[in-house]
């Protein structure tokens, strides 16, 4: 399969960022030379906010995996990113000029590419993936996880151990210093705990430590941890918790947090462009293994049409959710690999069935089991993804309390019609189910994703929604943080969602964060589930925690809580000039890659 030269290719993005093409010209011009983005990926560069999705015939999986025209586009910002030319006039050798930082793997600097920017350089102030991809680089953490174990162990913590079941001893290590020269001590693990609890932070982090009562600072490198209840996911927490310097915090404060970033991470921070780029360092003097190589970047890229192109031209080196329809042509391109990885993250919609929206359609639990048995999630796993497991009870198998007695719903539209048929609805003159004057049609909310093809499968479920009288109209936003908001405020009825657990392979990493009542994303609670789920997250005894996720994934199953769906094979385009792998907490190690 041929390629382009690279001076033609540079031509070819200089003039779609310089408005000399349009979407449709640029990635017709990209089929021409051998490199066929069609399907998610061509949709995405050339669409605009989703369309209205009306009944087809058919399976919707096989038609939204063959379709030209999604139902969301990523950005209409996507064409503008950190190598964009500083004016229209400008030559193409102008506009080919990349500054060394953003030259995927050449010479000393390695390049992923990011979908949204980050809410903020503090990483206490961040919940997306991201940004914990980001803070991995210039942060450390207490614990890491072994790739072979799966298992939680020692890194700036060298040892924790229970001492009854609301204590945790912990010792860490005596040689690690912050970018900056402070030294890193127990005090600064208090303040940096105390910082996330504190409510006058209103770290979207908090729900993750609000097990921890306080912590006693001992000597620099031991101090005690007291849990209000015993606190079985402790271990599993220490892998994604990122320290700033107390004196730093102290003496600049929280604003210039927020745009500087001084950790004790294996690189270092040295710019943050909003919107455009992130480049970091190497730390010369850290304590552990040092990355292969010298500088690190974090582009931001809202088009994954843009995102190909450049990981084709050799600008960047990772990109996150490759769409499965690219595989082949990245493949014969001879300038990337994709590679894929079963991952933790959890794929759902969300229902608001304790009405927080207001009144809505899926408080009537008729709806939500019909909306489950009216979506081929199977067929979605086979068509639109490099396969998935499928995850009845909203937990992934990877994680400790997964059930596999809970049986997925099967796909059956029949059924779904009889059970609306069954409460009271009947199809209004479009066929759309309709009872006591109130029809089944709603506004489907969906935003950025690193869930490959994840336009084509919303596209999927609201044709097959629409095939049993359910009317869902695509309403994207196309930025992160916004749409993530939009949830946690009670403004979405049916919403695209998907959850990394914070990369906690335990029931509690999402069953809490998603259901218990006072989770801002729990739009489906009950006593009896939060009895449960408290049941699970309060005692160290196994076959307690065993049983009460048993329970709670059994009744999210029975309430049709949500539309259930599957956990995520992932896909990652990478460059041929590095050796690196993708692991399955879906964090990106740029400090793990080697040039080939």
């Amino acid at each position: 399969m041929s390629v382009f030269d690279p001076a033609d290719l540079e031509v070819l993005l200089w003039k779609f960022r310089t408005g000399r093409l349009s979407r449709r010209e640029f990635m017709a011009a990209l089929g021409t030379g051998g490199v066929a983005l069609a399907g998610t990926a061509a949709a995405a560069a050339c669409g605009s906010s989703g369309p209205e999705v009306t009944p087809a015939q058919g399976s919707a999986a096989q038609q939204a995996a063959s379709s030209q025209t999604t139902a969301t586009a990523a950005s209409s910002s996507g064409a503008t990113t950190a190598t964009t030319a500083s004016s229209a006039g400008a030559t193409p050798a102008g506009a080919a000029t990349q500054s060394s930082s953003a030259a995927g793997a050449q010479g000393d600097t390695i390049t992923l590419t990011l979908f949204s920017d980050i809410t903020s350089m503090d990483p206490h102030a961040n919940v997306l993936r991201d940004g914990i991809k980001v803070f991995y680089h210039c942060f450390d953490n207490l614990g890491v996880r072994d790739y072979t174990s799966m298992r939680v162990g020692p890194w700036l913590a060298t040892k924790w151990e229970a001492d009854g079941d609301t204590k945790w001893n912990m010792t860490l290590r005596d040689d690690v210093k912050f970018h900056n020269g402070d030294p890193f001590t127990a005090t600064t693990v208090k303040f940096n705990v105390d910082r996330v609890i504190n409510p006058a932070t209103k770290s979207p982090q908090k729900g993750n430590w609000a097990a921890i009562d306080h912590i006693e600072v001992v000597d620099p490198t031991h101090l005690v941890w007291v849990t209000k209840a015993p606190y079985p996911v402790f271990a599993e927490r220490l892998q994604n918790l990122q320290f700033l310097s107390e004196k730093v915090v102290q003496e600049k404060g929280d604003a210039w947090v927020a745009d500087n970033a001084i950790g004790t991470g294996p690189y270092k921070f040295v710019s943050y462009a909003r919107g455009q780029q992130i480049e970091m360092t190497r730390n010369d003097e850290y304590w552990g293994p040092k990355p292969a190589f010298k500088n690190a970047v974090f582009r931001i890229i809202p088009d994954i049409a843009t995102q190909i192109a450049e990981l084709l031209a050799g600008r960047v080196d990772i990109v996150p959710a490759f769409p499965m329809d690219q595989i082949d042509a990245l493949n014969k391109s001879g300038r990337g690999t994709a590679k894929v990885q079963p991952i933790l993250r959890t794929l759902f919609r969300g229902m608001d069935a304790r009405g927080r929206s207001g009144e809505n359609p899926f408080q009537d639990k008729a709806v939500r089991l019909a909306v489950n048995y009216a979506c081929n999630v199977k067929g979605y796993t086979e068509s639109l993804q490099q396969g998935g497991d499928l995850t009845p009870g909203c937990v992934n198998p990877m994680a400790f309390g997964y059930d596999k007695t809970v049986e997925p719903y099967p796909y059956d539209p029949k059924k779904a019609k009889q059970v609306l048929t069954d409460a009271g609805y009947k199809p209004d003159s479009d066929g759309v189910m309709a009872k006591d004057g109130k029809r089944l049609e709603f506004q489907f909310l969906t935003g950025p994703s690193t869930v490959p093809n994840n336009s084509q499968l919303n596209q999927a479920i609201s044709q097959d929604l629409a095939a049993v009288g359910i009317k869902a109209t695509i309403q994207n936003i196309g930025d992160s943080t916004q749409f993530t908001t939009t949830v946690s405020n009670n403004k979405a009825q049916f919403f695209q969602w998907d959850w990394g657990y914070f990369s906690v392979f335990d029931a509690d990493g999402i069953l809490w964060d998603m259901f218990h009542s006072d989770s801002p994303y729990a739009y489906f609670s009950t006593p009896e589930l939060d009895k449960l789920l408290e049941q699970g997250r309060g005692t160290l005894d196994v076959d307690t925690r065993l049983k009460a996720y048993s329970q709670a994934q059994h009744l999210l199953h029975d309430e049709a809580a949500v539309l259930f769906m599957f956990g995520v094979h992932s896909i990652w385009g990478v460059s041929n000039k590095i050796d690196w792998t993708p692991r399955a907490d879906e964090i990106d190690r740029l400090f793990e890659a080697k040039p080939k």
